[in-house]
Formats: C-alpha cells, sequence, structure tokens
C-alpha cells in the first residue's frame, strides 16, 4: 500500500463570541444635591439623595462628627454668642437659658450675668471697637441694651429714646444701630464711636412696600467704583430690602437711598444671613440669595441663585417653618460648608450644606443643634438635651467631654440614574465596586436601584 502525506493539521476558526459584558465607572457625585431636573436626565455627578456626605472636588467626604462641650445645663440653650477678645485668652463663649447668661468657654457652666430680664431668651449680638475697648453689643426683648468687656463684664446700658424690646443690633460706619420688635423704624445713636447716648429714631416705613416690620440691619462692604463703601442693608420681615449708602443720617444731603429690591419673607427668629466672602447671603422663601447679585439684576428665574439645585424642596420649609424657632445660617471653615439650620420638625433635626467651593449641596442628619455660636474658628451649639456641644469635630457623633463614647456618623447616598449611554437595551448587573479612601474600611450596605424609586 502506498504511503500517503499526512495533511497539516489546521486550527478550526471559530466565529469571535458577541462581547456581552461591559465594565463601566460612574464618578462620585460630587454635584450634589438635584432636586430641580428629572430624575431620567440627571447629569452623572449628581444626587436624589446625599445625607452626611459632602460633594467635594474630588469625591463625597462624610461629614465630621461632634462632642459634647458642657452637659447637664438648667434647661435647653435658647441663644449662644461669643465674644473674641484682642486677647484670646479673653474670649468667650456665652449660653442664655431663661434670662440668664452663662458662661460656657471652659467646659463648666458659670452664670455670668443673672435675671437680665429676657422674655424670650433670644439675643441678637454684635461686635464693636472704639478707642476705649471692644465691646460685646446684646440685645433682648424684654432684657432692653447690654455690653461685655473684658474689664467691665456685662453691664446694662440705658439709652434715651430706645423702646425696651429692641430685636437686633448692628454697627454701621462706626454708629450703633437697633431694631424693635415689631416696628417699622430703627434708632441709631446720635453719637459716633460710641456705646450709649440718644437713640434717634428713623422711619423705615416707605421701603416696606410689602408690610410688615424690620427684621435686621446689615453692613455690607462693596466696591463702589472707585473705593470700598460701606452700604446699610435694611430687611422687612416680608422680604423688601432697602440699600442705604452715606456717612450721617441726621443729614439727608450725606444719607440716601441706593434702591429697593424684593426677596421673599425672611424667618422670624434667628439669624438668617451671613458674610460670605465680599458679599451677604440671605436666605428668604426665594432661597439663598446673594446680596450683590440681586443689586445688580442678576438674580431671577433666568439667572437663579445658589440653591436653584435644592430650592423645590428649601422653599416649601422655609415657608411652612418660617415662624418656628430657630433659624440660622453660618460658615463652617473647617468643613469648608455654609450650613442653613431649620427648626426640628417632629423632633428631627435637618441641616442643608452647599459646598463653598463648588456650590454642591447636601444634608446633614443626627447633630440636635437649637442654637449656635462661633469661637476661634470652632462652632458650637445649643442641644436639645440641656448641654452645649461642640460641631464638625472629631470622627463620632455624641462623644462625652471627656472623649469617650459615641456614635459612628452614617450617611448615605443614591446617585442618579444612569442609562450607561444605550437607555433602549436592558441591563443584567453582575458586580459593583464602590472605591473609598479610608483608614480603616467602613462598613457598607449596597443596592442597586433600577425602578426609578
Amino acid at each position: 500500500m502506498p504511503l500517503i502525506p499526512v495533511k497539516t493539521w489546521k486550527q478550526p476558526r471559530v466565529s469571535a463570541a458577541a462581547q456581552v459584558a461591559q465594565l463601566i465607572v460612574t464618578p462620585a457625585p460630587v454635584g450634589g444635591l438635584n432636586y430641580r431636573d428629572p430624575i431620567s436626565n440627571m447629569a452623572v455627578t449628581d444626587a436624589l439623595l446625599m445625607r452626611n456626605f459632602v460633594p467635594k472636588q474630588t469625591g463625597a467626604e462624610l461629614r465630621k462628627g461632634w462632642q459634647y462641650h458642657v452637659r447637664e445645663l438648667d434647661a435647653n440653650v435658647d441663644s449662644m454668642f461669643s465674644y473674641n477678645a484682642p486677647n484670646p485668652a479673653n474670649s468667650k463663649l456665652f449660653a442664655a437659658i431663661d434670662g440668664d447668661i452663662y458662661d460656657v468657654t471652659t467646659g463648666t457652666a458659670v452664670i455670668s450675668q443673672s435675671s437680665t430680664g429676657s422674655t424670650t431668651g433670644l439675643w441678637d449680638t454684635t461686635q464693636f471697637a472704639n478707642g476705649a475697648d471692644v465691646f460685646l453689643l446684646a440685645v433682648s426683648p424684654g432684657a432692653g441694651y447690654w455690653t461685655y468687656d473684658t474689664t467691665n463684664g456685662w453691664v446694662q446700658r440705658s439709652v434715651t429714646g430706645l423702646p425696651a424690646n429692641p430685636t437686633s443690633v448692628a454697627v454701621w460706619k462706626n454708629r450703633v444701630w437697633f431694631t424693635v420688635q415689631d416696628s417699622s423704624s430703627v434708632y441709631y445713636l446720635d453719637t459716633v464711636d460710641s456705646i450709649t447716648g440718644t437713640a434717634v429714631e428713623f422711619t423705615m416705613g416707605s421701603i416696606l412696600r410689602n408690610g410688615g416690620y424690620v427684621r435686621a440691619l446689615l453692613n455690607w462692604t462693596i466696591d463702589a467704583g472707585y473705593a470700598l463703601d460701606d452700604y446699610l442693608v435694611v430687611v422687612g420681615s416680608q422680604g423688601d430690602i432697602g440699600v442705604w449708602q452715606g456717612t450721617d443720617p441726621s443729614d439727608p444731603q450725606k444719607f440716601g437711598l441706593k434702591g429697593i429690591w424684593y426677596v421673599g419673607p425672611v424667618p422670624k427668629y434667628g439669624r438668617f444671613f451671613t458674610g460670605y466672602g465680599g458679599d451677604v447671603m440671605l436666605l428668604s422663601e426665594l432661597g439663598l440669595v446673594p446680596l450683590s447679585k440681586l443689586i445688580a439684576g442678576q438674580f431671577s428665574d433666568v439667572q437663579p441663585g445658589p440653591s436653584a439645585k435644592v430650592q423645590s424642596v428649601l422653599s416649601p420649609l422655609i415657608s411652612t417653618l418660617r415662624d418656628e424657632l430657630s433659624w440660622d445660617v453660618f460658615l463652617v471653615p473647617n468643613s469648608d460648608v455654609l450650613v442653613i439650620k431649620l427648626p426640628p420638625q417632629n423632633g428631627n433635626y435637618i441641616q442643608y450644606a452647599m459646598n463653598v467651593n463648588t456650590g454642591a449641596w447636601c444634608t446633614f442628619t443626627g447633630i440636635p443643634m437649637t442654637s449656635t455660636a462661633s469661637l476661634g474658628g470652632n462652632l458650637y451649639f445649643g442641644t436639645d438635651d440641656a448641654s452645649v456641644a461642640r460641631g464638625f469635630y472629631g470622627e463620632f457623633d455624641q462623644v462625652d467631654t471627656d472623649g469617650e463614647g459615641g456614635q459612628p456618623v452614617d450617611g448615605e447616598i443614591q446617585s442618579a440614574f444612569l442609562a450607561f449611554e444605550t437607555p433602549g437595551q436592558l441591563k443584567k448587573f453582575s458586580m459593583i465596586r464602590p472605591i473609598f479612601i479610608a483608614r480603616q474600611p467602613p462598613s457598607i450596605k449596597l443596592k442597586i436601584n433600577t425602578q426609578y424609586a
């Protein structure tokens, strides 16, 4: 039988299998909360829920905790305020409770001034420096007008012509100004660089086009085009804003109205504004309003303010809780956030926070703030269990005064719904891996939500 050469063996060709698995990388929700856009058409960097996570430029960071500073006070704190002395060793942290003022600087509560006569426990304060000393000016309905300095301590001041129920105090052009409960008039001291004297009434009724009373006075420093200048901002309870310029309110030639604007009704209790760089942020039913954009005509539906992405939720809350105790707006430099403290709702405390660098929003829970104050760059707040705590400090909540105990801070994120560029295609998710940067492995619960719910 003849030999037959064997054919060279060849690997049979197999058609390439269609790719059925795909790897997708999604960024952290650095854009923060978005209550403005449809949930089916949000940016990949936005979130539907962002609780206790602060949206940063490079990711989402769990907020800092809080620690008790003073425990077992006589009652819940009505107001908190601080005195920042030229020598930091003389600075003070105060808590007002039932007409008394406590010094809580060191962690031990000591009555600094008793029986002030305050009928509400709500105090408004500001600092004023003249040639004599640096003073803390404080007013409260029923208590009248008080000052504090390192030499004399608390002193009740008698000002001729000032009603007994002042609600706020401000300093403008080295002159002390007051608002009075349920009044359309303001009062100023007739002498510059003085903390006492005679109060002169100045009627603001003409700028209150929507009625109400004068709620607050603000000192606003802006560039007038040729030099920096201080403007007096008058805020009406129903949202009318009057901006005055000049030097001497007793002389019409040296004091005049720059304009009137409207921002919607403002909260009745608490501090609803804060300095923000060279601007002033003011909270009203229209949200967070920058005064610079307001007077420049840049705050409107076409050019919304910084709270636009949470406006649909924030505005109804302001409208509903506007007359409740007590609102506050403040900056927390060590966390890069501006915080809006709402009154409690059925015992639940929620704060809205905005990253001051990016404008992204989130919410905080688990911080029972009733009133706040800053001292030495640190935030302190009264709690609902008759205590004072240091806020945004450490890694645990409810840490005792000795640094022991505490509860882990828990947060929650629901990112925007994504179609992964194939909205008409069914998908099956088989694996997900979140990425954390932490000193120890975090405890997490993970869920994939595919139902727009």
